[in-house]
């Protein structure tokens, strides 16, 4: 098992550095569904990309429908996997505020190409996805990114490498986020690296990740710079592993953190070292029921010497059971400590659950619902304003409810068609939530999307 971030900030979580049944349930196979947590960078990473693989242990409809995927397109010991989508429907709130409905036209596309060599590992993948509104044209954004990793065999032991490249966009619906009504542009540089040593049936996997984060403009009649979250984050963790039999074992992590903010106003109050630790079992040979739990906790202290540490219980569980091959039932729940993902905000506390229902109702015909609730508490944060500072006083409270489910239709081994229905309820509270005299910006919303989807792969 590789080390791996379950979450990281804006787009990109620090939290539990372990793989999770949930994430990779929610495949890049046409198996999207809107989550109550921000964009996060573990979701992006590419899967088939060595050194951000993560365990593809999952629902009947991960397994079902990639033994149906098309085989990919073989170029002597390489392996090319073009795919592309286009998804059509209506958002009835796609910037938190009244009146912002508007059809929704989504394009996405992406490129992979893995080794297939016996020993040693490597990949790269490339994709943009591209979200129009074409009655809310300022709502609308692209994103791209670009990955390599490889993997060296040393035995009994596996050197892995990996670099990613993403240019994303915060949104105004997602959890932890405040004070963004209009799209904002980020960019992230990750990079990591961990081996892997086994010592029979124990294994330590020492592992270091560098992330830098680049905040842009949002744009509208209410111009915010988010530059003053722009940072830099350098981590090592050790996770250790006991298999007591294949596929089942104990598992430990200790993690380390230390962040570094670019303007000297935040960095002065939010660079941070941080610790956190972790044990649990990981139980993955059953046929009914694989699950992961993990418990432990994480601090995290401020350079600056004034401003209060941040302790916090943290945890991961993630449970999957399978009574029946057409059938899976999965919930998937995390604790953690974040970034913070506006200026607005600062060392939020995520609580993230979520329950999905796998079926297969017919041998190309799935069915997948799912219920979430997602809990944001941060503390205030500092905003620049020109030569002004205005300060939001009190802490804050944010919580969604999504529920919803997707139909997906295999129509051959490359074509595929789907039908999607999310909701979304937010609620903030505390903290001066109508910050900003945001026109029309609301510390409640609510927000229904469908869309109908058709996807093709080589």
């Amino acid at each position: 098992m590789k080390v791996v971030r379950l979450r990281g900030r804006g787009g990109v979580r620090r939290g539990l550095r372990y793989g999770s049944v949930g994430s990779m349930v929610a495949l890049g196979v046409g198996l999207h569904a809107q989550a109550a947590h921000a964009q996060l960078i573990q979701q992006l990473f590419p899967s088939d990309v060595p050194g951000y693989s993560t365990d593809l242990t999952g629902s009947v409809v991960t397994h079902q429908m990639m033994g149906q995927q098309s085989d990919g397109i073989g170029m002597g010991s390489w392996l090319l996997r073009p795919s592309a989508s286009e998804n059509v429907g209506y958002n009835t709130n796609t910037l938190g505020i009244p009146g912002s409905g508007s059809p929704a036209v989504q394009t996405s596309a992406n490129v992979s190409a893995s080794s297939r060599w016996r020993r040693h590992a490597l990949g790269a993948s490339v994709g943009m996805d591209d979200h129009r509104y074409p009655t809310q044209s300022i709502a609308s954004y692209t994103n791209w990114h670009g990955s390599i990793g490889g993997s060296l065999n040393l035995g009994h032991d596996t050197l892995s490498a990996a670099f990613s490249h993403y240019q994303y966009h915060l949104s105004a619906t997602n959890l932890g986020v405040y004070g963004v009504v209009y799209p904002v542009p980020y960019q992230v540089n990750d990079g990591r690296l961990s081996y892997t040593k086994v010592f029979g049936r124990f294994s330590l996997i020492p592992a270091f990740d560098y992330q830098d984060f680049s905040f842009g403009t949002a744009p509208g009649p209410i111009s915010i710079d988010y530059d003053s979250i722009s940072h830099k984050v350098e981590t090592g963790s050790l996770t250790s592993r006991y298999e007591f039999s294949r596929g089942d074992a104990l598992v430990a992590v200790l993690r380390g953190s230390a962040a570094q903010f670019d303007q000297a106003v935040q960095a002065s109050t939010n660079n941070y070292a941080d610790g956190a630790g972790f044990v649990g079992v990981d139980f993955r040979r059953g046929q009914v029921w694989q699950y992961r739990l993990l418990v432990g906790g994480e601090t995290r202290s401020f350079k600056n010497g004034y401003s209060p540490s941040v302790s916090t219980p943290t945890f991961e569980a993630n449970v999957a059971w399978m009574p029946r091959r057409i059938d899976t039932v999965t919930l998937t729940a995390a604790r953690h400590i974040s970034d913070p993902e506006t200026p607005f905000a600062r060392n939020q506390v995520i609580t993230d659950v979520r329950l999905q229902w796998d079926h297969e109702l017919r041998h190309n015909v799935f069915v997948r619902a799912y219920g979430e609730f997602g809990e944001s508490s941060s503390q205030s944060g500092q905003q620049a304003q020109g030569s002004a500072v205005a300060s939001l006083e009190g802490s804050r409270l944010q919580k969604q409810i999504h529920f919803g489910g997707t139909v997906f239709w295999n129509i051959d081994r490359h074509v595929r068609a789907s039908l999607t229905y999310n909701y979304v309820n937010n609620a903030t509270s505390g903290g001066n939530v109508n910050y900003l005299d945001i026109p029309g910006r609301l510390s409640t919303f609510t927000s229904n999307t469908v869309l109908l989807g058709f996807s093709i792969s080589g």
